[in-house]
């Protein structure tokens, strides 16, 4: 399992309690999560965050993405990891994601628990390593 050790989870800043308790989730079994909520420098400065977030998507190895209150910010994350072949595992309150044609297109997996979210996770590392 250790290939997909690295976790960056995109979510809006909405969701801060249930990204924390995601980011929980997934370090009590040993994986390296990336919160940019709580990892990314919080400035001013654009140009630092979008480093600090495009850095952390590029050393991921499995992205997990929020479809809960998510703007524009995830969308790009999403494309970005799509485009550098990652797997993007999300976790969704409802179907209105696939109105967004272009991140329903780009996901591995997904579902609307959030204990089955890492089970999902563990599974695709299962099967890929």
């Amino acid at each position: 399992m250790t290939k997909f050790k690295k976790i960056f989870i995109s979510s809006s800043l909405k969701n801060r309690k249930l990204n924390a308790k995601i980011a929980k989730l997934f370090e009590k079994k040993g994986f390296k999560v990336y919160l940019p909520q709580r990892d990314t420098p919080q400035t001013d400065d654009v140009k630092t965050i979008f480093n600090a977030n495009v850095n952390a998507i590029k050393e991921s190895n499995i992205i997990v993405a929020v479809l809960i209150n998510h703007g524009y910010d995830l969308a790009f994350e999403i494309g970005l990891a799509y485009g550098l072949g990652k797997p993007i595992i999300a976790l969704a309150s409802n179907t209105d994601y696939t109105k967004d044609e272009m991140i329903a297109g780009a996901l591995t997996d997904i579902t609307t628990d959030v204990n089955e979210l890492l089970d999902k996770v563990i599974g695709h590392i299962n099967e890929n390593t």
